[in-house]
């Protein structure tokens, strides 16, 4: 069994709580695992060609081409995302919708596989989690779990987010609040964050080497929740 770890952080690893996070989760699955960050990667959202029908294979000419096979190799998935502007960040957003690649004329290539879904946020993590699981529902993929956590502002490293009234940190924090390591969030320092992350490890882990797991009940399972999903029941 080995599961894929996706950061769909852009910030580099020293920065970043997305990787930190999605490590945490795949180290305690007991499997197998890769982990990629998407910094510094071109993925470009789907442009609807409908070129990818005949052998569910994007044509679009970027680094979606390095990572499709590890996609559908992978007997699971460690999805992360974050918070921008009350959504998902472009970056993410773009790598899952290339994955309407997979899905043409009944190809059951991710149909009833497992993932996790992790979502950061300075001041909300929760829209971009809700995205996440109703993409990886769409793919008939089935989140066993989800872990949220407050992440740093880019406004703790921009230079200007102690006096600059529109950014995030002065609006959570107010005035007079001086941005130092201390004051700069960390989810590896946070406890309840670190724990979820590896309870939905082992979860993940668990439920992949049960002898009850089946790609195949659980993809009628999905099935059943898309249809209720898109109004039809």
């Amino acid at each position: 069994m080995k599961i894929l770890g996706i950061s769909g952080s852009a910030r580099p690893e020293s920065r970043s709580g997305s990787i930190k996070v999605v490590q945490k989760v795949l180290e305690n699955t007991g499997c197998e695992y890769e982990l990629i960050s998407l910094r510094g990667k071109k993925i470009n959202g789907c442009i609807a060609c409908m070129a990818c029908v005949e052998d569910n294979v994007c044509k679009v000419n970027d680094d979606m081409k390095t990572l499709r096979d590890k996609i559908v190799e992978a007997d699971a998935y460690v999805l992360s995302g974050v918070n921008y502007y009350n959504t998902l960040n472009a970056l993410m957003h773009s790598f899952m919708e290339r994955w309407y690649q997979f899905r043409h004329r009944e190809a059951d290539i991710l149909w009833g596989k497992l993932a996790v879904t992790v979502s950061l946020g300075g001041f909300n993590p929760a829209p971009p989690a809700a995205l996440l699981n109703t993409m990886a529902l769409t793919n008939l993929i089935k989140v066993v779990d989800t872990v949220e956590g407050t992440g740093a502002f880019g406004c703790h490293y921009c230079g200007y987010g102690e006096t600059c009234k529109a950014g995030g940190y002065y609006n959570k924090y107010g005035p007079d609040t001086p941005i130092t390591l201390e004051t700069t969030p960390d989810v590896t320092k946070d406890e309840a964050v670190m724990l979820a992350a590896e309870q939905a490890g082992k979860k993940l882990g668990e439920q992949l080497r049960s002898a009850e797991y089946s790609r195949e009940k659980t993809t009628q399972e999905l099935m059943q929740a898309m249809l209720t999903l898109e109004g039809y029941e």
